[in-house]
């Protein structure tokens, strides 16, 4: 291949690779089949929650709640159940919007349900943003391999799924998937015109 012709296809590719992380930004936060964005955050406990720490180990479940949200409350049975009879196999962190919420009422709330899994408080809302929640709760399944399966619509038996969330493998998003087949293609049409 010529140097010209190289040169075209770096220019194709660094415009398509500045197209798919440009839709990757956009869209209103992460969704099932994309990687988790990392995040590390204080929970109440005064411990530290990093994401990736638990990549290659166990999937975890994230849900985002307020503590005057009556959903996030029906929520608590399950989240309880689920931190006593599965916390080998997944992770909870649940973390305040802080929507006119405040740690004191957290912990307060933590205390009133006798909550049992992690909770934090995002201060200045960066997890919130990162992960595009305007609305709680909104819940995220993310596998041992920080990919998300779910946003929203977790199986009620979250058991039943362990099996596959905890399978480490080679994983992308599906948009990654489809920007390699289209890079693979340009490579492949580029080569047989060459």
């Amino acid at each position: 291949m010529n140097d010209k012709k190289q040169h075209k296809m770096k220019n194709i590719l660094i415009i398509l690779t500045a197209l798919f992380f440009s839709i990757q930004a956009s869209a209103d936060g992460p969704s099932e089949g994309q990687l988790a964005p990392d995040f590390e955050i204080t929970q109440l406990d005064g411990t530290q929650f990093k994401l990736s720490d638990y990549k290659g180990k166990q999937s975890v479940y994230l849900v985002f709640w307020n503590t005057w949200c009556t959903f996030c409350m029906k929520k608590i049975p399950k989240l309880k159940a689920i931190q006593a009879n599965l916390a080998d196999d997944i992770k909870i962190i649940a973390v305040n919007t802080t929507n006119k919420d405040s740690v004191i009422e957290s912990k307060n709330f933590q205390q009133y349900f006798k909550i049992t899994y992690p909770l934090a408080f995002d201060h200045g809302k960066k997890v919130t943003d990162m992960y595009g929640v305007w609305g709680t709760p909104t819940e995220f399944i993310i596998d041992i391999n920080g990919i998300i399966q779910y946003r929203d619509g977790v199986p009620d038996k979250v058991e039943n799924y362990l099996g596959k969330w905890n399978s480490i493998e080679e994983s992308y998003s599906k948009i990654f998937k489809v920007y390699l087949n289209i890079v693979k293609t340009f490579i492949n049409h580029v080569n047989q015109t060459s």
